[in-house]
């Protein structure tokens, strides 16, 4: 069949309607109409303890026949109503969204019926239904021209034409033919497929010139409920859906050099191609360059910026990065398909000083009575030869020297030859140590966990997007938004800063930089696409999504797209394993330290000597003078 417009389409229905009240004069009414409408929402539809029927527009004669007395109903009017007030601004305006709860008005219906005497009509009571709580893009609509008695089935296609533009898939539209009286029509936005009791009646254009198919067919008492709601998403025959992509290793890379698809790969893409593969579906990519925080997300102003605002305007179906699953204001999202986290890399802490290693040789303890005993060694000379003495004795004692004049009683001996053995087995013990411990460098403790994160008082920086994800309040406070490029220098500044973002993008960030280390997970997220809302394809993407899961399929992907970067890391790690640990010279100064330490000690204990030997000599020659 030749491609219709929808003027060409009005004329035909106009001629044969004209036709046809020429000839007929039994019509069926309006308000046959409106009893086979109430069958269909009956007989066709479900009802659960928790629904209602929503009568949008003209809904008088619904009333007025008693036809509603046991169906719990809601109303949206023509003129305005402030009952959801606050809920449609908080769909527009994101400070009102996070200053005023309105989840209590979120009621999702499933059966709407909407009567309208024009297409602009149509436009407004659509809006106010979108705009309410009880909006669901995927509920069963049905829509009646209140002048279809007059006017036939002319507003067939405009009708429909303009449920589509308001993403409302499952719709018909009921009017009165002159010919065949009450008769439903639907439309097919993606293939021509529909079950044989829907007839083929015209071939327009939609987005992208893509075939936008009318169906008719004729109310039947018996076999209305018949393929009524038919799955028009199973093959989409080349539809296109719009998508951005920006380069985000490991999960996305983008190769310039290959054409189509075939330029991006990683789990990301791979996920979107095999879904929109089977759906027989085409991809058309935005491509967007620069770096990872163009991902976008809610701006400081309260609007959508960067990728995510394609999707809030609906420029863009779904975005081909997986971003963390949360609640995001203006967007949906498919089925979790995986998990990663929130990871935060800073500058390795360093070495421990080899004093410190030094002082962990021996407990606290042992150093605590050794000095006691030298204390008590150095009082008991002190009373026998006076403190200077006590001290060059106890500091030749250190040394290994000669000791002058010990006291003569055997006990004193003994103590004396006890404490020289206790410092010998202390001096062996740490000469011991030296050459097997203190030139292995030991690292101190990096930031791995949350909790290290916390006890460090670090500040984090990152992309304004990433703080939103944060749900822990003290780190949160500790947030600071900046740049993709920026936040890595903070980091190389400064030891006590940390840059915060996606795990597996931080690990191939930072993956030569020895300066840097990159914690655990501090923060467990789920991955989903975010898609715009109100999307047709939603439920059949996130069911192909949860079935590529099940069956293990994007795991697979994601091991994919890692193992080169695994291999890397083995390789480098069996490589340092294998590899002669290295001797320098900051690792051996500490001993050059103590060398000059002592030949300091032994100088004093030199110059005290000959100072001491003088202060002898001439108190003799005075004791021989007097």
């Amino acid at each position: 069949m030749a491609l219709l417009t929808w003027k060409s389409w009005n004329i035909v229905l106009l001629i044969s309607m004209v036709t046809a009240n020429a000839t007929i004069g039994n019509k069926v009414t309006y308000n046959e109409l409106i009893d086979k409408t109430m069958t269909i929402v009956r007989s066709c539809t479900m009802f659960h303890a928790d629904d209602a029927l929503l009568l949008a527009g003209e809904y008088h004669e619904f009333f007025q026949r008693s036809l509603l007395n046991d169906l719990p109903v809601a109303l949206i009017s023509e003129s305005k109503s402030t009952a959801f007030e606050m809920f449609t601004l908080g769909k527009y305006s994101y400070t009102i969204y996070t200053q005023f709860s309105v989840i209590y008005l979120l009621w999702k219906l499933n059966q709407f019926i909407v009567v309208a005497s024009s297409q602009p009509m149509l436009q407004l009571l659509l809006q106010r239904t979108k705009d309410s709580g009880w909006s669901n893009f995927q509920g069963f609509h049905i829509l009646i021209d209140r002048k279809t008695e007059q006017r036939g089935c002319v507003n067939a296609y405009n009708f429909l034409w303009t449920a589509w533009e308001y993403d409302r898939l499952s719709t018909i539209f009921l009017c009165i033919d002159p010919i065949e009286g009450i008769v439903l029509y639907t439309f097919n936005p993606y293939s021509s497929i529909a079950p044989e009791v829907w007839r083929n009646v015209g071939h327009f254009h939609g987005r992208g010139e893509h075939p936008w198919i009318l169906l008719k067919k004729k109310y039947n008492d018996w076999r209305t409920c018949e393929d009524l709601m038919f799955d028009k998403t199973k093959d989409l025959t080349g539809y296109e859906v719009r998508t951005n992509a920006i380069s985000f290793e490991p999960h996305l890379q983008i190769d310039p050099t290959k054409r189509g698809l075939e330029q991006f790969s990683g789990d990301n893409s791979e996920i979107l191609k095999i879904v929109f593969k089977k759906l027989n579906a085409s991809l058309r990519v935005r491509v967007y360059t620069g770096s990872p925080y163009s991902l976008g997300g809610i701006g400081s102003h309260g609007t959508m910026v960067g990728m995510m605002a394609d999707l809030a305007t609906g420029e863009v179906d779904i975005g081909m990065n997986a971003r963390s699953l949360y609640n995001t204001w203006k967007v949906e999202h498919t089925y979790p398909h995986g998990d990663d986290g929130l990871c935060v890399f800073t500058q390795r802490a360093g070495e421990i000083s080899e004093f410190t290693k030094i002082m962990s040789f021996l407990s606290p303890v042992i150093h605590a009575v050794n000095a006691v005993v030298f204390v008590i060694a150095l009082l008991v000379l002190t009373k026998y030869q006076g403190f200077v003495n006590a001290s060059m004795n106890i500091i030749r004692l250190m040394t290994f020297g000669a000791v002058h004049r010990l006291p003569g009683t055997n006990s004193t001996r003994i103590f004396f030859s006890s404490t020289f053995i206790l410092y010998l087995i202390v001096n062996a013990l740490h000469q011991s140590h030296w050459a097997s411990f203190l030139t292995i460098p030991v690292s101190l403790p990096n930031i791995r966990t949350s909790e290290d994160l916390k006890k460090s008082g670090c500040q984090i920086y990152g992309s304004m997007f990433h703080g939103q994800e944060l749900q822990d309040p003290e780190l949160q406070s500790r947030f600071h938004k900046d740049t993709y490029y920026a936040c890595k220098e903070h980091v190389l500044r400064s030891r006590c800063a940390a840059c915060l973002g996606d795990c597996l993008h931080h690990y191939m960030r930072i993956r030569n930089e020895m300066r840097l280390y990159r914690s655990r997970k501090i923060q467990q997220n789920s991955l989903v696409f975010k898609t715009r809302e109100d999307w047709p394809l939603l439920a059949s993407v996130t069911q192909m999504i949860r079935r590529t899961v099940e069956g293990g399929i994007i795991e697979k992907w994601k091991k994919e797209s890692t193992r080169k970067t695994r291999w890397a890391w083995k390789k480098r790690q069996l490589d340092k394993n294998k590899s002669f640990k290295t001797l320098k010279m900051r690792h051996v100064l500490f001993s050059f330290y103590i060398l000059a330490g002592g030949y300091v000690l032994g100088i004093v204990a030199f110059l005290v000597e000959i100072f001491m030997g003088r202060q002898r000599i001439d108190k003799s020659s005075r004791n021989r003078k007097h």
